[in-house]
């Protein structure tokens, strides 16, 4: 499934148009329809009301510009739409340090009352008993049953809800419309295809293809989408897909057809490349849409190439409420942001896909490059669904550095990894 960018849409401009203009004026019409629409005026005939109010406080690693902004009206919304809690939200990332920092706070005891989490680090917080079972209360709010499957599994443990999904994501193919029309190559759907499609695009001063290689999660979220779609389940990681795998990511380093630069490359990076023109074809996320749209380059979206099968990994962030803080005023915010209009407002200003099937879809109206994304959702994995994701994590990234720099085998990578699972197998019984 491929989407091509028309010239209006591509326009940075006409986006900010669009949310600046048409998009109000579709929340309105979005809030009459759905009776959810609800007065976010203050009472001027209340001058004390944070006194009279309960504070709960969010922590999240939302950064960007758009992020902010998303918070700060789904903020305001919140408190304008109830007289018993008032809500302040605080960053404390980047992402890369968001953990440390709670950790910080679990000692200390300084901690919120609600966290925004990279949905892999769900598991570490439910075994460390952090977060609260709030099964009774989610299973209460609307329209749950049109939550994406994987995205509900990443706030699940042995049956038991401990938060409810707030965005998600996968990783796309994205390359630009105006070089492969001039060179004659046809967007690949295949991993044969893309070998064929880098070669040919490989040229002095531009790679074929690239993606993001860094040590950490970000390397191994990219790598997963080979590793999975070459068969191998996140429990088999190690086997005859990954090894595949490590083997189609060396060859594409050794022939130049991708830098090994990549190692060191975030997937912001990754970005800048594509937009300078240094390469032709790029693995990454709707994070960098913005981006794109402001460099007014012509990319194109499609599904990412498939090996033995489509699947991918589920990307994006949950929310959950610390134990022992405000259960209740939590369980309010969460109710307002399972809505309609909260939750599609909140992810078109912060550029994510609602983690609902009916809102994302309405969200596509506004953001129609989500309509990949959006089709590779049902064939997404939770990272959740492995068992001590962050060793496996680790692992695969260090393994991915090492097969492109040329330190180690593809094999002898996949050894190392079998041997971790089998480790972890075992003590986990």
């Amino acid at each position: 499934m491929l989407l091509r960018k028309n010239d209006f849409l591509d326009m940075a401009w006409t986006k900010r148009f669009i949310r600046n203009i048409l998009l109000p004026v579709m929340f309105l019409c979005i809030a009459a329809f759905c009776g959810c629409a609800r007065v976010q005026e203050e009472d001027d005939r209340k001058t004390d009301w944070k006194e009279e109010r309960e504070e709960i406080v969010l922590w999240t690693y939302y950064e960007t510009k758009m992020q902010k902004a998303s918070m700060d009206e789904l903020v305001n919304g919140f408190n304008g739409s109830q007289e018993d809690y008032h809500l302040t939200w605080e960053y404390h990332g980047p992402v890369t340090e968001f953990n440390k920092r709670l950790a910080i706070a679990i000692t200390q005891n300084q901690l919120p009352d609600m966290v925004i989490l990279d949905n892999p680090d769900m598991p570490s917080y439910i075994k460390m008993d952090k977060l609260e079972d709030i099964t009774e209360e989610v299973k209460k709010l609307e329209k749950l049953d049109e939550y994406f499957p994987s995205a509900v599994k990443s706030v699940k443990s042995e049956g038991r809800y401990y938060g409810l999904p707030f965005c998600c994501n996968n990783v796309v193919l994205i390359y630009n419309q105006d070089i492969l029309k001039k060179e004659g190559i046809q967007v690949p759907q295949t991993w044969e295809e893309l070998k064929e499609a880098a070669a040919k695009l490989s040229v002095p001063g531009r790679y074929g293809f690239a993606m993001s290689a860094v040590s950490g999660e970000q390397g191994a979220f990219q790598f997963g989408a080979f590793m999975l779609s070459a068969g191998d389940s996140l429990e088999n990681a190690g086997g005859a897909g990954t090894l595949r795998a490590f083997q189609f990511i060396r060859d594409m380093a050794e022939h130049g057809w991708m830098p090994r630069d990549c190692v060191n490359w975030s997937q912001n990076d990754v970005a800048r490349i594509f937009i300078d023109g240094k390469c032709a074809m790029m693995e990454n996320g709707p994070w960098v849409f913005p981006a794109l749209d402001a460099s007014g380059i012509h990319y194109g979206i499609a599904a990412f190439p498939a090996g033995e099968e489509r699947v991918g990994l589920l990307g994006g962030e949950d929310i959950a409420v610390i134990k022992g803080k405000n259960v209740e005023g939590s369980i309010a915010f969460f109710k307002y942001y399972s809505q309609l209009s909260p939750m599609l407002n909140a992810n078109l200003m912060a550029n994510s896909l609602p983690p609902r099937r009916d809102v994302a879809e309405l969200s596509l109206k506004v953001n129609p490059e989500y309509r990949v994304v959006l089709s590779q959702m049902e064939d997404c994995i939770s990272r959740t669904e492995c068992d001590n994701w962050a060793e496996l994590s680790a692992k695969l990234a260090d393994g991915q550095y090492r097969v492109i720099t040329g330190e180690s085998t593809p094999k002898e990578v996949c050894r190392e990894i079998r041997a971790l699972k089998k480790n972890m197998q075992g003590s986990s019984r």
